[in-house]
């Protein structure tokens, strides 16, 4: 019998701080793993109840996410694979949308998890409750946030802003809404500070300022926008239906450039190291240059960056294996089955690779020039894991700043609306 929320929280109250028992029969194997030049960093196995099994694997700042296919959400401490906290949010197969961190002021930080009718907000790293509240409208995509607003997409076919008073902690406020084209999916970007990005399946790219919705600027592709756009320092990346991924001007939304593909593209790209890795379907996975555009290489049986490393480039594939290839040309260099792993979480971050197993294993491997995780770490970091790190509470200025109040929006601004809450 399948068990309930309170069931599942004395199961992770059980196990909270400890590091997670791995299972009998490791996810991938550790000679293989050193003949590639890695280690196993950890190995954990996340306190799934019985029916339960992974669904998919999000690495947000110094956090894990796990989610399952029965309604739950894990917090995993990423460097050493201690559980923070775990949470049931909705019934099975119910969809869980992508974790973000919210920006706090005071440095607090917390996580705002959607499901497909709440929002949940919890403390990232104690997991306290902070809030929950059922939306107006249905949701369509992840949410972003800074301070008391949260910025996300709809079904309805509209982007909305809500503000979340303490006060009134189950009604938030609507800021503003705007009609996005079609209903919005994909996860939005929040950058520069106050600058939100978001795209719909009506095909449509909007960048505003996230106080008063002001449009820097628009774009629109010939295909429907499903996977998540990507922001570095040079550019704006969006895949389309359309079969064409395109880099954009972030100031102005001009393209950069458009590169076309066999088949119509429902996943974002990953961009790191200069570097943008595009998945499509019967193609596989594509790396090219940030800046041009240029194809440095293709691997058909390619499925997800896992990591850029010093040793080159760690691919998923679609038959499980782990490949490390040659960052600039594709030359595969060393090759690792994992025929128990489903999925690799991509990882921007740091040089780490997480694997996940349907049945609740998580691995981490590292390059084998890293110094293996020591026990001494392990305790440390058990006395600080459900508390903020020191060092964000030492500067301020390392702090997402709060918004501020913008003007009225002009009256020619085509995303004004009448609706818009009066300040």
């Amino acid at each position: 019998m399948a068990l309930g929320a309170k069931e599942l929280c004395l199961i992770v109250a059980g196990v909270v701080g400890q590091p997670l028992r791995a299972a009998e029969s490791p996810l991938v194997s550790e000679a293989a793993l050193q003949q590639a030049g890695f280690i196993k960093f950890w190995e954990a196995n996340v306190p799934l109840v019985a029916g339960d099994t992974i669904r998919d694997g999000y690495l947000v700042d110094e956090a894990l996410y796990v989610v399952s296919t029965g309604g739950s959400v894990f917090s995993l401490k990423a460097d050493v694979g201690l559980l923070r906290w775990g949470a049931k949010l909705t019934e099975a197969d119910y969809r869980i949308y992508p974790p973000a961190h919210i920006g706090q002021d005071d440095g607090a930080g917390h996580v705002v998890v959607p499901t497909t009718t709440a929002v949940f907000i919890y403390d990232r790293f104690s997991g306290d409750l902070k809030n929950r509240f059922r939306p107006e409208f249905a949701i369509g995509s992840a949410a972003v946030g800074l301070g008391k607003n949260l910025f996300m997409g709809g079904a309805d076919g509209k982007f909305y802003s809500l503000s979340v008073d303490p006060r009134f902690p189950e009604r938030p406020i609507k800021q503003w809404e705007v009609l996005a084209g079609g209903p919005v999916t994909a996860s939005p970007v929040l950058y520069n500070r106050d600058t939100l990005l978001f795209a719909s399946q009506g095909g449509k790219v909007f960048s505003c300022l996230a106080g008063d919705k002001t449009l820097r600027w628009s774009f629109r592709t010939q295909g429907a926008i499903n996977g998540n756009p990507a922001v570095d320092d040079s550019g704006v990346y969006v895949a389309s239906t359309d079969r064409s991924l395109y880099k954009l001007h972030s100031g102005i939304g001009t393209v950069l450039w458009r590169v076309r593909f066999p088949r119509p593209l429902t996943e974002g790209p990953t961009v790191v190291a200069q570097t943008v890795y595009q998945f499509c379907p019967e193609h596989g996975l594509t790396a090219l240059d940030a800046m041009t555009g240029r194809e440095k290489w293709r691997m058909e049986d390619g499925r997800t960056l896992a990591v850029h490393s010093p040793n080159g480039d760690v691919v998923f594939t679609t038959g499980n294996l782990l490949q490390v290839v040659h960052h600039e040309n594709g030359e595969v260099l060393a090759t690792v089955e994992a025929p128990s792993a489903f999925k690799a979480v991509s990882n921007s971050r740091d040089g780490s690779v997480y694997l996940l197993g349907r049945d609740g294993r998580v691995l981490c491997t590292r390059l084998d020039d890293v110094p293996y995780l020591r026990r001494q770490q392990v305790m440390a970091a058990r006395q600080q894991l459900n508390q903020r790190p020191v060092d964000e509470s030492k500067s301020r200025e390392q702090l997402p700043k709060p918004f501020v109040p913008q003007p009225d929006p002009t009256e020619d601004d085509p995303l004004r609306s009448k609706k818009d809450t009066k300040p």
